[in-house]
Formats: C-alpha cells, structure tokens, sequence
C-alpha cells in the first residue's frame, strides 16, 4: 500500500482530494499535488495476458500491476489505513471502501499496489511512484507524468549530477572532513526556498516534531526565517565561496523580510509575513554585516536598506527586547556585539555613499556601545571565579546588582550573576574585542566551569546554566505537558564557536578539536543536531551521549558553523570578522569620549511632550574643527558651533514614539554620542498624563505645605510660594543646567509646584530659578555649602543613610598639624598624625589627599579616619592634605605637580614623620580632578605609590587620556607593581559613573585589586564624606 496525507498549502487542514483515471490528486487554494505511479512490468505483457486468460479459465481476477485500488478519506475516519486496521484478518482487504473523493479536511491517499501472477522470479520487479506539485491540479499531474516520463535513472542522474556539479564550485577541505563538509553544503542549499529565493528556514525539521500537530497553519515550528540564523547561513556560503547564494540570502532580508521601519522580525514566513511578534537586535544587525562583507554599498541598497536598519539601531540600542536565546529582554554582550559591528559596516558604507552625517552618528554610537559593553555586561562582583566575568545578560544597565532572573522553561529564578553563557565571545569574532583580552579569557574560564561537559566526541556547552529547553530526564520531549518546561542539551553550534576564538588566538589544535567534535555529534545521515545528549546515562536506547536528542535535526545554523569552522580553519583566520570593526576596535581600543556635552531637556518633559511643541537642545564640542550631527526622525542635520564651541537647536516633537540623536568626531578621531527619547501626545494624551501624574487629593496637599520638598518615598513635590512668574528647578539632577523643569501653578493659591521621581536612598542638592535669579529654596531649612557650587539647598530620601564617622565636631583624638615645606610657604599641606603616634616609635603608612583643607572642613576626612581608627575599624594611618595652588592646571594629570608629589612632597614627609617609607605604605587620593592627579600621579610613579582612589573622578577630560593610560596596563606592569585602587562615583554625575565603571570593569579585567562604589547623589563634598569610610577600608585592605 501507498500512503499519502497531503500537507499542502502550509497546513495540514482543508485540503481536497480526489481519484483522476490512474492517478490520486489533492489540493488546498493555490496548491496542488498528483501521484501517479509506473510498474516495471512492461517487457512481461504477453507473458501477463496469458495468465490473465488462464486465471479467467480458472475462476479468479489477475491483478493489474499499478494501482489496483484507491481511495480517499479523512485522517482517523474514513483514510485507507484506518479502513485496514478496522478490517477482520480474515476479510483483510476486501472491506476497504473506495472513496473517490474527501473534501476540504485532513486527508489521506492510500493506494494497493499488486504485481502481477507470473513467475517468482518477477515478483519483486519496482514500481516508481512520481509526486508532482503545481499551482493547479493540471500543473501537479503534468509535472508527476513528466517526470514518469523521463525515468528513474534519468531523473536521479540529473539529481546527482545538480549535487557533484555544486560541489565542484565550493571550497574544498581535507578528506577527514569533506563527507560531512560537503552534506552541509548541500543540507543548507537545499534550505533555500523556491519561491522566495534567498529565504532559508531554521530548519526542515521541526524539535520534538513527532508530538506536534501541524494541522492549522499556525504552527511554525522551525519551518521560519530568523533573519540571526539567515546570516549564520549565508556567512557559511561566504566562506564556501558561494557569494551568489549568500547574496540572495541578503537581498532576501531586504527585499521580503525588512520592516518599513529599518527593523527586522524576530522570525517570518517565507513571505515576510512576522509570526512571533518580538524584537531582537542583533537581527537588525547581522544584515548590515552581511551587506559589508558581501561588498554590497549601492546607493540603492544602502538608502533604501542599510540606513533604515542602523538608524533603528542607533534609536533603540543597545538594550534588545530580546537577545539570541529569544527569552530575555536587556544588555546581552552577544546582542550588542552584533549592534557594533553592524553600525561600524553601515557606517564605512555610508562614507563610501558621501553620507557623512550618518557616517559620523553611526560610528558614534558602536564607539558609545564599545566603550560600555565591559560596564553593562560584566559583573565585578559574581559568584564565579574572581567575581569579574561577562553575563549572559543584564536587565538594566547594572550588571552588580544581582536583579532576579527568572531563566524560563521552568528552570528557576536565579541572581543574573549566577547565569552564564558564551554570547561574549561574539565580541571576538565579530572584531571588537581581541583574542587575547583578559576579561573574555576569564569568562572562559567560568564557561568552562559552569556550562562545559566532556562527552565521548568531544567537549560541548549548554546555552546557559540552568536552561530548561531540551528532554526531560526521563527522555519525554520538551513541553510534553503544555508547561514549557524540560532541561536544555549541549549544543552542537557552540563547540564551533568556541573553535572559532581558539582560532583567532593562533590556538589551531584546540580549534581542530572542536571541529572533531562537531563531527561526531553529526548522526549516521551527517545530520548536525541542535542539541547533543549530555550525560552517560540514558532513558532511551536512541539517546547516546555526545550524540544527538530529538531537537531539530539538522539544524541549519549547526551545519553552517560547522562549514565555517573548518574554511577557517583552512585559511589560518576567521573569514567572517569583518576587517573594518576589527581595525576599529580589536587592534586599537575603542575612540574614546570626546570633550563634548548636550543638555536635552528633562526625560520628564520629553516624554510627555505635547506634539508639535518645540524644545530646545544646547551644547558645547570641543575643540575647534570638531563636526557635530543630530538625527531628528529621518532628518539629519550639521550642527554648526560657534566660536566657543556652543551649538543651539530646536527639535519640534512629532506625533508618538521617536528619539532625538545627536553624534560629535574631534579631529583626533574621539567621538561622542547621546540619545534622548520623545513622545509626542495629543492634547487629550497630554490631559490624561497630568492627571495621572497629579491626582486632585495630590493638589490639596501642596496647598498645605510649610516646607519643601515633600518627600514621599520615591515621589519629591517641589513647592514654591511667591510672586515669580516662572520657577525652575535645577540641580543635581539636571547637571546644573536649566532643563525645562518648570513649576506649575496651584489653581487658587500663590503658589507652584513640580512632583519628580528619585531614588528613595537619593541625597541630591538644588536651586530654584525664579524669573531668572537663582536662589535658595525659601521652603527648605537644609541648606549646606558643597565646596564646589557655594550654598545649595537640599533633600534626602528616606533611605538614605549619612556617614555614621562625622558629626562635625573638631576634636580629634589625634592630631592635625600644617606642614611648612622649605622655601615654599604658599601651598598649604596639612598632616594628621593618628592617635597614639606620639606614644612610640611605630612606622605608619601614608595617604597623600588632595583639596585638602575643604576635604578637612567639608569632607570631614581627619574626623572619619580618626573615629574609625579609634573605634577599631582601621589600623593607624597618616593623612597628607595637599591644598593646590592653581588647581586646573596642577590637577590636570600635570607631569610637573605628579614629579613634585613623588620626588619632592614624598621624601619631606619620609624624613618629617614615622613613616612606612615603602610603596605598600603609601596611598595617593582625591575628587574630581583630585582623583585624576592621584591616579596620573601613581602611574608616572608606580615605584612610589600601590593605592590610589578616586571619588568621582573626572576621567572625561582630554578625551579620556588618563583611561587610555590606564588600559596599556598589561600583565608585566601589575606583576611588577602590583596596585589596589579604589573609586566611586554618584549617580547623578554624568559623565563619571559611566566612565567609572568602565574603568572599574577593564582594571578588574586585567587582575587589579579594584572596589567601586556607587550612591544616588551629586558631584559634592557630602557625597564624597559618605563614601570615605568605603574608600580608607578599601586602600588599606590587605
């Protein structure tokens, strides 16, 4: 018997199907198939007339040799097969009915087959079957005759011949490698589409495939398009040599699957058509590295297609709603690899198109997320290790924070910082990073420990720790009970990526390993699985360990890395690094921040604009022959600066969700970026916002109050009573620079008000604008002079805590003394001296602090050290407090004031003072520039210095040149001058706590002893008390 359930039209429902003359025909819509069928009998037919008239002599009916019987029926109901198994054994077949038609349901074919009664030497003769498509029934039965027509043996010489051809025009490797070399090459050219060519699915499988029911044509399975999978695939045809098929792969993304917005589905059917509905970035990217390396920079191309798509990414990234496991929403290193690279290619080729505006944002912002991966997606504090490696993912822009994360597929709720996966090496390949980088070798090394399990193949890496997205235990299938749950498998693809960073570190043998592997994860077929069973034991004799389970197989990204692997292998280096991203990044750092800065009105008021409003951005770039570009919707524009390097312009905000972007390049190549979103409400949207944000009780309230601000928990109401026309807050919060947080009006009462959002361990200080004059808030009692802004007003959270060490009395149980240097009476140094120093002969070590006097009258640093000695909780140390003479200059990593400190200041106190004279007894520290000069100074003079903090330090100025010093630390200088450095910085500071996790993160990364800190507050003297019993117990940790 011949069995034939027909899925046509993408769905395994509403097709019809009917018997033509000799032949069984089916269709749904625009879809139609034929069987037919041709015995082998044709030599034998005078032999089979005569035993057709012996057998009418005889009583009984000689078969025909082909379709003696067929019959169409529905699924489980009336199809043949169900017919046989309902039959009596003994009336076996004769009650099956002929049915000649089934309309419009699941259908079955089913045919009887009889050879003729002639000798036996004849009865196993084939017959050929022919299944022909087309988009009529006439079109599918003259394809499946036609072929009849032709023969077996023509048609499979044909088919052979199409595969030898191909693979005679593709890469050759070594024979251990070529079967399963050249079945992945066909495997993935055999994904292509007809239709739409250049459109290949995940894979022709489906995972757990036997448990799902296709019946309606919603079930996409893996029989979809990702565009991430796309560029895996036609990535492997760029290392065959196969630029046509990967060229239809791009123009494919393109033309079918592309978004009218730049973006790209999360996955589509052949047609484009989205079927899941998320959105996953580095989608949106892969094709702009694709167009890169496929040499594809027309205008036509790069207009209609390339810039639509970096334009997306550069409103949108780098946080992904949804990184490559297609689970998780937040900053993921391999999703933000894949941005970085894709903006770098966009924007070589919109240099190549004289775009040079775009050019400019496009560079800026994969400098801006190249400066930043380390900081969003590398803990300092983990579980692993040394506690400083790469996460699968972080949810906010905090990798240390430990936020909950729930893994899916039932497999718990973790601290994000236990969740590991290989996602960084993306920044290896795809050239932002080097091989040799210190922090990727360390996350291998808890790779290693976390997700890697040896198998008889070879070793193999779960996704990520904790994954429930494979078999059961017991071998059912993933989702068996509808609960998503299960446990995830090896997967083959990642012992390939790994090759490829071993290779790209000159590691060939292990590269090579890492191929065998792959090929004995293969099955029988050559198939490559998507995942490969992970233990010994086993619950099915099918499942073997190190081979493969009943997930997609093949899947089609498997086999295409596994080409690419073994065509690197071959060429000695990574074909798919694009060479433009790696010049940029991996063989230089990354352009650092220039000296530029743009003051967007308040997140508050941009995201609750009323549509067709204006508002007003101002800056400043320097230096002169700076260029400086905005993005507004699709406009962009050359912000022309004036002679001090002031920009103004007015964005006027449109209808719904956008972004303003604004991009800067010195000419020594630094570059800045910053992006701020809009949202444009109607009147009515405008409305419906304010009366949510101040409810009516809300009103009453402020007619009430005496003071200002109320603070109630996260919600602070400024309140201003008086005559001014128009109040402004600014302060902390808004950079000191005016940002539109205009105070409005209580209806009925002389007074205004405005209701923000803070942290609820928030301490931040403020100023009132009142028609134009700055002044005090005239509500609030708590006023205080920072040191840096002279007499603010200010507020605290309810959770903020104070320093326990100042209550701002000057008796100290030590003592505090100036020192007179020699010759030089005009630099105030003075020294405290810890209690008990006058009592014996006991060395002490020394802490060289600079702003010394107001870190003595503001900072309270003499009153915490010696409470904090007093009480136990530091061993005695000197206090060496620098007052500066020309603070900007002497502060601004000055060679001259860092040579005085070490070789003049150094040798003075040494002689003066009981001192540890050593470089563990020595420590250098400040704020703001304070904290530049201390670290310049430790650099110049490793020999002198082995602590050094920084609070809130100014590491932005000249384009960030003491970060670049910083990274040329390399293993020698920290074996040879081993260095603990401490920094922190306030929330509420930008730029400094950017820069100061970056630079937390890349010392870490390199071996150094390094604590940071953060708290929501300002760049101010109370900030810094706070901080400074953190940083004297982190200088003077052992």
């Amino acid at each position: 018997f011949i069995y034939f359930d027909p899925s046509l039209n993408n769905s395994g429902m509403h097709d019809t199907a009917w018997t033509q003359g000799d032949a069984l025909l089916a269709s749904d819509g625009d879809v139609s198939s034929a069987l037919v069928v041709q015995d082998s009998f044709l030599d034998l037919q005078e032999a089979i007339a005569r035993e057709r008239i012996k057998a009418q002599a005889g009583g009984y009916t000689l078969a025909n040799p082909n379709f003696s019987l067929m019959t169409n029926g529905f699924l489980g109901v009336s199809d043949g097969l169900t017919q046989l198994q309902e039959s009596s054994p003994k009336s076996f077949p004769r009650e099956i009915k002929a049915f000649g038609r089934a309309q419009d349901g699941n259908v079955v074919q089913v045919a009887e087959l009889s050879q003729p009664a002639i000798e036996r030497e004849y009865c196993c003769r084939p017959y050929t079957l022919a299944l022909g498509f087309g988009k009529t029934p006439e079109e599918a039965l003259a394809a499946s005759r036609a072929s009849l027509k032709k023969g077996f043996d023509a048609c499979a010489a044909e088919y052979k011949k199409g595969w030898q051809d191909y693979l005679k025009t593709v890469r050759h490797v070594k024979t251990k490698y070529r079967a399963q070399f050249d079945m992945a090459a066909m495997v993935l050219k055999a994904h292509e589409d007809k239709t739409f060519r250049g459109a290949m699915i995940a894979s022709l499988s489906i995972p757990w495939g036997g448990g799902s029911n296709a019946n309606e044509p919603n079930v996409g399975g893996y029989h979809l398009v990702w565009s991430r999978d796309l560029y895996q695939v036609a990535s492997a045809f760029y290392a065959l040599g196969d630029k046509a098929s990967a060229d239809r792969a791009l123009d494919y993304l393109f033309r079918v699957q592309q978004k009218a917005d730049g973006s790209f589905p999360q996955n589509s059917w052949l047609d484009g058509r989205p079927f899941w509905g998320s959105l996953q970035l580095d989608e949106v990217s892969y094709p702009l590295v694709l167009a890169y390396q496929l040499g594809r920079t027309d205008n036509e191309t790069y207009v209609k297609h390339i810039r639509p798509a970096a334009d997306f990414i550069v409103r949108h990234g780098p946080y992904t709603p949804q990184e490559r496991w297609e689970e998780k929403s937040g900053y993921s290193p391999s999703t933000i690899a894949a941005e970085i690279a894709g903006l770098a290619c966009a924007a070589e080729i919109a240099r190549r198109n004289d775009d040079q505006a775009s050019a400019t944002i496009y560079s800026a912002a994969a400098d801006e997320f190249a400066r930043n991966v380390e900081r969003w997606t590398a803990t300092t504090t983990g579980v692993y290790g040394d506690k400083n490696y790469y996460l699968r993912l972080s949810f906010d822009d905090d990798p240390n924070d430990g936020e909950p994360f729930n893994v899916g597929n039932g497999g718990g709720t973790y601290d994000e910082r236990e969740i590991v996966d290989a996602g960084f090496l993306e920044l290896v390949r795809l050239g932002i990073r080097p091989p040799q980088d210190p922090l990727v070798a360390k996350s291998v090394a808890v790779v290693d420990k976390v997700i890697k399990v040896d198998t008889p193949n070879g070793s193999d890496f779960y996704r990520y720790n904790h994954d429930g997205y494979g078999e059961m235990d017991d071998g059912r299938p993933w989702n068996w009970d509808g609960h998503y749950s299960g446990k995830g498998r090896l997967w083959a693809l990642l012992a390939g990526e790994r090759g490829e960073y071993e290779l790209a570190r000159g590691e060939k043998t292990k590269a090579t390993r890492r191929l065998d592997a792959m090929l004995g994860f293969a099955n029988e077929g050559l198939m490559m699985p998507e995942q490969v069973w992970d233990k010994s034991e086993s619950p099915r004799p099918d499942f073997k360990f190190g081979e493969g389970t009943g997930s997609a197989t093949p899947l089609a990204w498997a086999m295409a890395q596994f080409i690419r692997l073994a065509a690197n292998l071959q060429e000695g280096r990574n074909l798919d690094t694009p060479d433009i991203v790696s010049a940029r990044y991996a063989r230089a750092a990354p352009p650092p921040r220039a000296n530029a800065d743009f003051n967007f009105p308040a997140r508050e008021i941009l995201e609750r604009a009323q549509a067709g409003t204006s508002s007003r951005v101002m800056g400043n770039v320097r230096p002169a022959g700076s260029r400086a570009f905005a993005l507004v919707g699709d406009e962009r524009r050359e912000l022309k600066a004036d002679a001090q390097g002031n920009i103004t312009f007015d964005v006027t905000v449109a209808r719904g969700e956008g972004a303003v972007v604004v991009a800067a390049v010195t000419p020594s190549g630094a570059t800045y970026f910053q992006r701020a979103s809009v949202r444009g409400l109607t009147t009515e949207e405008k409305e419906q916002a304010e009366r949510d944000l101040y409810p009516p009780d809300h009103f009453e309230r402020v007619k009430n109050a005496r003071e200002s601000p109320i603070v109630e928990g996260d919600s602070v109401t400024f309140v201003y009573r008086g005559d001014a026309k128009r109040v402004e807050v600014v302060g902390d919060f808004t950079g000191w620079s005016p940002s539109g947080l205009s105070l409005r009006d209580v209806p009925g009462a002389n007074l205004k008000f405005i209701r923000l959002k803070f942290p609820r361990a928030a301490r931040l200080e403020y100023k009132f604008i009142a028609d134009g004059e700055w002044i005090l808030d005239p509500l609030n009692p708590n006023k205080n002079n920072n040191g840096v802004g002279g007499l603010n007003s200010n507020f605290a959270g309810p959770d903020y805590r104070p320093t326990p060490y100042a209550s701002g009395r000057d008796e100290l149980r030590g003592k505090l003394e100036r020192l007179i240097l020699p010759g030089d009476d005009k630099r105030k140094i003075q020294v405290y001296l810890p209690p008990g120093y006058a009592e014996g002969g006991a060395h002490y070590p020394v802490l060289y602090m600079q702003d010394g006097t107001q870190f003595i009258e503001l900072g309270r640093a003499a009153e915490i050290a010696d409470r904090m000695i007093s009480e136990g909780k530091l061993d005695p140390f000197i206090i060496v407090f620098i007052d500066p003479i020309e603070r900007n200059k002497e502060y601004w990593a000055d060679d001259r004031f860092a040579d005085w400190m070490a070789q003049t200041l150094v040798p003075l106190v040494d002689s003066r003072y009981h001192t540890r004279a050593t470089r563990e007894g020595r420590a250098l520290m400040g704020a703001s520039l304070g904290g530049v000069i201390s670290v310049w100074t430790a650099l110049r003079h490793p020999d002198m210095f082995a602590r050094v903090g920084g609070q809130s330090s100014a590491f932005q100025i000249d384009e960030e040149r003491v970060v670049a010093a910083l990274a040329k630390l390399d293993d020698d200088a920290r074996r040879k001058y081993p260095t603990r450095f401490y920094f922190d910085a306030g929330q509420f500071e930008s730029p400094i706590p950017d820069i100061g996790r970056r630079v937390n993160v890349m010392l870490r990364g390199k071996g150094y002893a390094v604590a940071y800190r953060e708290s929501p507050v300002g760049h101010n003297y109370t900030a810094w008390r706070d901080r400074l019993a953190d940083a004297y117990t982190a200088l003077w940790a052992k």
